[in-house]
């Protein structure tokens, strides 16, 4: 009876099918197809077709069609909207050209499909409980959230404290304040991750690309400012607005230059976070200055020839020849403690190449720091006649133990008090750079000159930071603006 009813149905006969049922109810493209696949057949003497015969192709069952695409019977079914199914009253049948058709690529592949139904988000409610003594019981709400981490996005349970039982006097009040929590069960994943545990993947993987004095001034500034308020704290909960409090707590106790330190590393560290996809954003984008600062101001002191003469009058050696050379050539206190006899070549021509940072030799500041200055011959042969009073070592300025010299001890025991005992307002080594620096602007020497000496990567660097102007510089340009001024006076009575 089953094949009478495909062959009838095949053939467009309904008087095989029984009162009431449904002929056909979702026919994809079936009319055309299959119609033109199968050509009338002559009847018998009893009005009816004759069978097909086993050239045509026979329809398919579902569990025909999930073999065919090597899928479940209940994707199939899940699927029938997408496929070209044929209904038969309660049958499904399926022609096996159409799905040839359609499934073409994957079936000579030999691939399964994929299941193209969306995985769904997970639904949960959490839980609520009060916790605590008698009239002071507190509610507090339970569920997971899904945290993403370096390693990947994992679930992890949250207990969050959600009110004293007067706030939230029933079960159902209290589990609607967990709901708002939640934020519903589409809930943002975050970052699990610690404002130290970011800062010690960072070192680990942006310190290589540093050179290891910044790194050691970046990690000094994370361990002393930052580590102490930000180190326990989650970085998805680090905001601008938390950031710019921290800095103007820090402003009341620190100088400028010490919170442009903490806002660098606080930058270059979310920033990476940010990069690394662990944050939406950086917060410390644009991040401003507090304008009021503590802390210790320098002030830079201009000093005259004769005061830096009678200053390295007063110094023993080597830190006299020292001064003298910092003097003359601007060099950086670094740079000058580097220096060994191998630098100085025979015609009195010195090779900057290296410095001294915190104890160790390492490279100059920039690519422009390397430089060869010409050594005056008086200031040539005073560095020279250190050789035979410190001949152990390498080094042109060193301990007698023959290592390089500490500038820190060297400025507080030696430099300061020979200072201080001659008047002289010091504020640092850096002192004698600017001097020299003003001293050539003065003279009249060409800025690309002046940044050269320097060592500076831009010329007007000198100009902006080292550079000092004085009463004796506005002189000389007002003194001309009078006397033109002056002249044209007299030239105005004469004429009247």
């Amino acid at each position: 009876m089953a094949s009478k009813e495909r062959f009838d149905f095949a053939h467009g006969d309904d008087h095989s099918i029984k009162p009431g049922a449904k002929r056909i109810a979702n026919v994809i493209d079936w009319p055309v197809a299959v119609t033109a696949q199968c050509p009338p057949a002559p009847k018998d003497g009893r009005g009816l077709q004759p069978a097909q015969d086993d050239s045509s192709p026979s329809l398919l069952t579902v569990k025909e069609v999930a073999g065919r695409l090597k899928l479940s019977e209940s994707w199939v079914r899940r699927h029938l909207a997408e496929l070209r199914v044929i209904r038969v009253g309660r049958l499904l049948r399926f022609d096996p050209e159409l799905i040839s058709t359609q499934f073409r690529s994957t079936i000579e592949t030999g691939n399964s499909l994929k299941p193209e139904r969306k995985i769904m988000s997970r639904y949960q409610r959490g839980s609520v409980v009060a916790r605590g003594r008698k009239g002071k019981k507190v509610w507090y709400g339970k569920f997971r959230e899904d945290v993403l981490t370096p390693d990947g996005t994992l679930r992890k349970q949250r207990l969050v404290r959600l009110g004293t039982i007067s706030e939230f006097p029933t079960k159902n009040s209290a589990r609607n304040k967990l709901a708002e929590i939640m934020g519903s069960s589409d809930r943002a994943t975050v970052m699990d991750m610690t404002f130290g545990e970011l800062a010690e993947r960072w070192e680990k993987a942006e310190g290589p690309t540093k050179k290891s004095s910044s790194m050691i001034h970046y990690q000094n500034a994370i361990r002393m400012y930052v580590k102490p308020v930000f180190g326990e704290r989650k970085i998805a909960g680090i905001t601008r607005e938390g950031i710019q409090i921290f800095l103007a707590e820090k402003a009341k106790k620190y100088s400028r230059s010490a919170l442009k330190s903490m806002r660098t590393v606080l930058s270059m560290t979310l920033g990476w976070a940010a990069d690394c996809g662990w944050l939406p954003n950086n917060p410390c984008t644009r991040i401003k200055l507090p304008r009021e600062t503590g802390g210790k101001h320098i002030t830079r002191a201009l000093l005259k020839p004769e005061q830096i003469a009678s200053l390295c009058a007063k110094l023993e050696e080597p830190y006299s020849t020292l001064v003298w050379l910092i003097a003359a050539t601007g060099l950086r206190i670094g740079e000058a403690i580097a220096i060994q006899w191998e630098d100085i070549n025979k015609d009195g021509v010195l090779s900057v190449s290296r410095r001294i940072y915190v104890g160790d030799s390492d490279e100059v500041k920039s690519l422009s720091s390397v430089r060869r200055l010409p050594l005056d011959p008086a200031l040539l042969d005073r560095v020279r006649s250190l050789k035979a009073k410190f001949p152990k070592g390498d080094w042109v300025f060193q301990s007698t133990s023959g290592t390089t010299i500490n500038p820190g001890n060297a400025m507080k025991r030696y430099i300061h008090p020979a200072a201080k005992n001659l008047g002289i307002r010091l504020g640092g080594y850096h002192d004698f750079r600017h001097t020299l620096c003003t001293n050539l602007r003065r003279s009249g020497t060409h800025p690309k000159v002046v940044s050269g000496i320097l060592g500076h990567k831009k010329v007007n660097l000198a100009m902006d930071v080292y550079d000092r102007v004085g009463v004796e510089d506005f002189a000389a340009p007002l003194s001309a603006v009078v006397k033109e001024l002056v002249s044209s006076g007299i030239k105005s009575e004469t004429a009247a």
